[in-house]
């Protein structure tokens, strides 16, 4: 880890805050994103990476390290710091003062900085400012950070089983309230920034008037604060504690990975936990917390869609 010393130097280089809107890349711009995105998540086929993200980065990249930076600045999110010297080390600094979330999409966002501009940022050390939020590369690294909490094929299935559980409710409802509910379900699921969700919304082609979504930011955040099936989760997410490098069950946490990205069975997870000795009763948890989710789902969407019907009124 490197000491941040001089806060006024490092301020100067700040992430102040992520341009969600996209739109302008063009579209060769967003396929060779989401290719990107694409091979960079392959571990995680189509499941949440979420807060994941921090071990998968340290798993993944021997050179790349994290520095958590107590800003007093409310303006700062992350950055991605090359050394001058340092043996080809790169750094993200997040902002120990921000949200969970904000942190998780932080860290996707420099990331992107660290696999495209690498070279560029070691030959201009502070090359890697963030004030200019037109700057088109800042929209790929946030377009990339989306893509990879969220991938297209990810969402496309997450609509179809949302339009698939109201059609056997037998509910019909308006468009508009149907995706506030599972922009509101998809931010907790794959712990990305709510805002952020809606513009994938848009930018897949689910909802047409962003304006409407944007409008009801304030009220769609929080619901997902205040529903009792999402309270647990969001004041987790909302919170800036940040718990992962402290957390040295990592074993236990691949299994649940693999075992969520459809790569083993239940039996054979728990066959290998018990030839490697590990606490069954562990394993046992999160099999009964993914049925406990499941089971859920459900009673998530429509007393999310309630929620929003009766805020409506």
């Amino acid at each position: 880890m490197i000491s941040i010393d001089n806060q006024e130097l490092f301020e100067k280089y700040y992430q102040k805050e992520y341009d969600f809107n996209t739109s302008s890349l063009t579209e060769e711009e967003v396929d060779e994103i989401k290719e990107l995105a694409k091979e960079k998540r392959v571990n995680y086929a189509l499941a949440p990476i979420g807060r994941k993200i921090f071990e998968w980065i340290r798993e993944q990249n021997a050179n790349l390290h994290f520095e958590f930076v107590d800003f007093q600045s409310e303006k700062i999110d992350g950055m991605l710091y090359v050394p001058e010297s340092g043996a080809d080390k790169a750094y993200i600094i997040l902002n120990s003062n921000k949200p969970l979330i904000n942190q998780i999409f932080a860290t996707a966002h420099e990331y992107y900085h660290y696999v495209k501009d690498y070279m560029q940022i070691k030959e201009e050390p502070f090359v890697c400012n963030f004030n200019n939020l037109i700057s088109i590369n800042e929209k790929r690294a946030s377009r990339f950070a989306a893509e990879f909490l969220l991938p297209e094929e990810a969402l496309r299935n997450e609509i179809k089983f949302h339009h698939k559980r109201l059609k056997n409710a037998g509910l019909e409802i308006d468009p508009f309230t149907e995706y506030s509910s599972i922009a509101v379900i998809l931010t907790i699921k794959y712990e990305m920034p709510l805002k952020a969700v809606i513009y994938r919304l848009y930018e897949e082609g689910y909802i047409d008037d962003i304006s409407r979504y944007i409008a009801d930011y304030n009220f769609l955040k929080s619901i997902s604060k205040e529903m009792k099936f999402f309270r647990e989760k969001a004041e987790r997410l909302y919170s800036n504690r940040n718990d992962f490098f402290n957390d040295q069950d990592v074993i236990y946490r691949q299994m649940e990975k693999v075992y969520l990205t459809g790569y083993a069975a239940r039996t054979e997870i728990i066959n290998d936990a018990e030839k490697l000795g590990l606490n069954l009763t562990t394993i046992q948890s999160f099999f009964d917390r993914i049925e406990e989710d499941d089971e859920e789902d459900d009673e998530e969407m429509l007393a999310c869609l309630e929620d929003i019907w009766e805020g409506r009124k």
